[in-house]
């Protein structure tokens, strides 16, 4: 399985995902993977492991998410959204307050409603990664990518709504 792991850019790092990918690595060693590991720490030099980087610029992400069966991130909407529009499917744990990972819980919330949504896959805990990722891996390809495809259009279809909405009440207070 290809997989990505991003924790995007926030500031405070979000080594729980980091250490949690590093004893998933070691335990699927037949993935290949693609790390961003931001202001986290990253030592893991293995063969498996194509590329590491604290950021990687734009393009550079795209290629990654097109490249990648799943995608495993922090909650970020850019990511979950982006991963689903390049048709790879997102596997996401939010950062929380109570472990110095970010100010608030929403994450952990959008997180939740995502996977409700079946907009991603909610990790909930970072100890849950390995077993997801097994999940994954016994899913065809095909499959996955359909999952995608469904959940791309979903949100496209929220976010014209979601326009609408705001050109509506923007015009009634003008």
């Amino acid at each position: 399985m290809k997989v990505l792991l991003t924790v995007g850019t926030h500031e405070q790092p979000f080594q729980r995902l980091l250490d949690a990918a590093q004893q998933t690595l070691l335990a699927r060693p037949d993935d290949e993977w693609v790390v961003q590991y931001g202001v986290g720490s990253w030592s893991l030099p293995l063969p498996s492991i194509r590329a590491a980087a604290d950021y990687f610029d734009a393009p550079s992400m795209q290629a990654h998410l097109a490249w990648a069966d799943v995608v495993v991130s922090q909650c970020s909407p850019g990511t979950v959204f982006g991963a689903l529009a390049a048709g790879t499917w997102p596997l996401v744990l939010g950062r929380q307050i109570a472990f110095d990972e970010h100010v608030d819980d929403h994450q952990v919330l959008f997180a939740r409603e995502l996977d409700r949504a079946g907009l991603a896959l909610d990790l909930q805990t970072a100890g849950r990664l390995a077993t997801a990722l097994a999940e994954e891996d016994q899913l065809d390809c095909t499959d996955r990518q359909r999952r995608c495809r469904q959940a791309a259009d979903r949100s496209a279809e929220n976010a014209a709504r979601f326009r609408t909405d705001v050109w509506r009440v923007l015009g009634n207070v003008a």
